[in-house]
């Protein structure tokens, strides 16, 4: 490492924003709401001992079903020395229980940030402080599964509940970028039970972000802002920041892992990954654990010692990923001009690019001190200024990456020949069979072109399809759509794309899985069943005569298939469905195969989700019956999921119309009749 040079203004400039804004004051109301240590067990009490041992305690506890587990996104890397795949898991456990008084502690926010009890946001601010109240579990050790095949252990965790365990990894399948690892809990424990690995190769480039103020309004200079913006308001990105991480994101390539760090305590990681997911690429987000489980100690660690924190933590970054070209984004409120600095003299010619969004909103900034040109000079001595840019408006920034771009191809990759993105070809304007698919791309987070959504991809579709296409050495001509292009192969039909994508996007248990044998085609056969009668039959009952027929020549055949169906086939197929999820190979959660999500729960969400568009009173009234309590419960732990979640909300969720299925009024039979 060379010598540093290190410039300590920051530190004089957050204890005079601490001064001028009055932290201590507000940091003394909210001292008495952490949690206290109840009485103990002496069994309690041992294990607390033990915990001081860290992951080398000898008597782990277990998740049980009263408590709540998060496993955090990470990046997984090669080991210089081995060429082998390893990452560091990082996990949390604690109890569903609080040892202080919830109302309390809202209640002492809610007075901070001058929120009436009556104003409807106020359990808002509940259920966002519940994670820094709930006990901790010190010394547990939380079981998972990696790619559906890896067994993990991780922990045991420290005093503070949680664990950071760096564990050696097979290769991806198919060289998949997004391989997702379980928890393995009992039923009714909580929580982030699914996390990402991203696998990252040695070399190319890499960005490493700071989340507070430079792609969240979070106010680090004001400690009602903080609460506000942590406990009631709606997380907003700042301004342009969305639009310029795509950008960056094209220019250095999907395979790029990107880092968001935050001076913000463990207790915030659900908030700020939805957050995440929402506005910003995929990355890993790396907080501190100094003030878990502390309200008071949110503020403290937003306001001291942020750059140690960052320059420690990319320190651990760059021990991952040395031969990587790092893009380095933050903002004036804090230190991230001294803590990149620091690093960019550390590593020469790791970091690339610098780039500093000057916040200018006082409530943010604390100071003006903090905008001075002289600040940046400092913070940044040694470092060439063609390297370093401070920007107020984000169109600045693309002109300064965009200098970059002639290095920014894509990095040389151990990879499979498969390793390009996906390429769906379906039709505009419909979801049609092609929803499907698009739900298992959308869930694994994978790269995918859609015809439906370019100019022209209508011209696609029908040259796949046209008559005078016979294919390829190596590809018959598909009949039909959906299509999937992915590298050479081309194939159609959505039960055998989804048969070819669900081991890649680790939507089946791994084929390596003793506990689950063969389940690929377990889960395929479930796939089968949902598109043959809630997807089929659906699409027979407008048209049960003929295709090519219109429906008005068909109408009264259509209202007798409908009556049947909505009477005998639907309960029939619910039926079977909610058997299937009450049986033991459903395994644990609200899955169909193996306790875990595959894309057998996908096809079913999307087949019952049209179904009821088609027959809102036949649905509905099964719903309300109960008698299929576990089909509609996993119906809507499909559609929480914070990809699907986002998915459905987006415009890329195209409306029905006129494809599969169809609302006619004169169908909509309930289990009675229309009436």
């Amino acid at each position: 490492m060379a010598t540093q040079y290190r410039y300590t203004g920051s530190l004089d400039m957050q204890h005079r924003t601490r001064k001028e804004r009055r932290f201590d004051e507000t940091e003394q109301d909210l001292a008495s709401f952490s949690p206290f240590t109840p009485a103990l067990s002496s069994t309690d009490k041992a294990f607390h001992l033990l915990s001081y041992l860290g992951n080398k305690n000898p008597f782990p506890r277990s998740i049980t079903d009263e408590d709540t587990v998060w496993l955090l996104d990470n990046t997984a890397y090669r080991n210089e020395k081995t060429g082998k795949w390893e990452a560091e898991f990082v996990s949390a456990a604690f109890s569903q229980r609080s040892s202080c008084a919830v109302i309390d502690a809202v209640g002492a926010v809610a007075e901070k940030i001058d929120l009436d009890e009556k104003d409807p946001n106020y359990p808002t601010i509940e259920g966002r402080i519940r994670p820094f109240l709930q006990d901790i579990k010190p010394g547990a050790q939380v079981k998972a599964r990696q790619g559906g095949s890896t067994p993990l252990k991780l922990g045991p965790g420290g005093r503070n509940g949680i664990s950071s365990d760096t564990k050696g990894l097979p290769d991806s399948d198919g060289g998949t970028l997004l391989v997702p690892t379980f928890a393995e809990v009992p039923k009714g424990a909580d929580g982030l039970l699914e996390m990402k690995t991203f696998y990252a190769e040695p070399e190319g480039w890499g960005v490493i972000s700071d989340i507070d103020d430079t792609i969240k309004i979070t106010q680090t200079s004001d400690p009602i802002g903080i609460l506000r913006t942590t406990f009631l308001d709606e997380p907003e990105p700042c301004p342009g920041m969305p639009e310029l991480y795509r950008f960056i994101q094209s220019l250095i390539q999907e395979t790029s892992p990107w880092f968001y760090l935050s001076a913000s305590p463990y207790n915030l990681y659900p908030f700020l990954r939805d957050f995440r997911q929402q506005h910003y690429p995929h990355g890993t987000i790396i907080l501190r654990d100094a003030s878990w489980m502390s309200l008071s100690g949110l503020l403290t660690t937003l306001t001291l010692g942020t750059e140690d924190y960052k320059v420690e933590r990319m320190n651990k970054i760059h021990s991952w990923l040395p031969k990587r070209k790092m893009i380095c984004i933050g903002d004036s409120t804090q230190s991230d001009p001294e803590a990149y600095g620091e690093i960019y003299r550390a590593y020469p010619g790791w970091v690339k690019a610098i780039l500093i969004r000057k916040v200018e909103d006082i409530a943010a900034i604390g100071i003006e001190a903090k905008n001075e040109p002289e600040r940046f000079e400092k913070a940044f001595q040694g470092v060439p200024r063609e390297v370093w840019h401070v920007f107020s408006d984000t169109a600045e920034c693309k002109k300064f990456t965009e200098d970059y771009k002639p290095t920014m191809s894509a990095p040389k990759r151990q990879k499979s020949s498969k390793d390009v993105p996906y390429e769906l070809i379906y039709w505009p304007g419909i979801p049609g069979r092609g929803e499907h698919v698009r739900l298992a791309l959308e869930e694994a987070g994978a790269m995918y072109t859609d015809t439906a959504q370019i100019e022209n991809g209508i011209g696609q579709v029908t040259a796949e399809i046209d008559e005078n296409n016979v294919g390829d050495d190596l590809n018959p001509p598909p009949f039909a759509p959906p299509i999937l292009r992915h590298g050479d192969l081309l194939i159609s039909q959505t039960p055998n794309i989804l048969l070819y994508l669900g081991p890649r996007l680790g939507l089946v248990p791994s084929e390596d899985d003793e506990e689950h044998p063969d389940a690929l085609y377990k889960v395929n056969e479930l796939a089968l069943t949902a598109l043959d009668g809630l997807s089929n039959e659906v699409h027979d009952c407008h048209h049960p005569i003929a295709s090519g027929l219109y429906y008005e020549d068909q109408k009264e055949e259509a209202k007798r298939k409908s009556k049947d169906f909505v009477q005998n086939r639907l309960p029939k197929f619910l039926g079977y469905f909610e058997r299937v999820l009450q049986g033991k190979a459903s395994g644990e959660g609200p899955w169909l195969y193996g306790g875990q999500l595959t894309y057998a729960d996908l096809v079913l969400f999307q087949c019952l989700d049209g179904t009821k568009f088609a027959f809102r009173k036949a649905v509905t009234a099964a719903e309300k019956s109960g008698r299929y309590a576990h089909v509609f419960r996993l119906y809507s732990a499909v559609k929480e999921r914070p990809k699907i979640k986002e998915y459905l909300a987006s415009k890329r969720r195209q409306d029905y119309s006129m494809g599969i299925y169809r609302y006619y009024e004169e169908l909509d039979f309930g289990p009675e009749g229309r009436d």
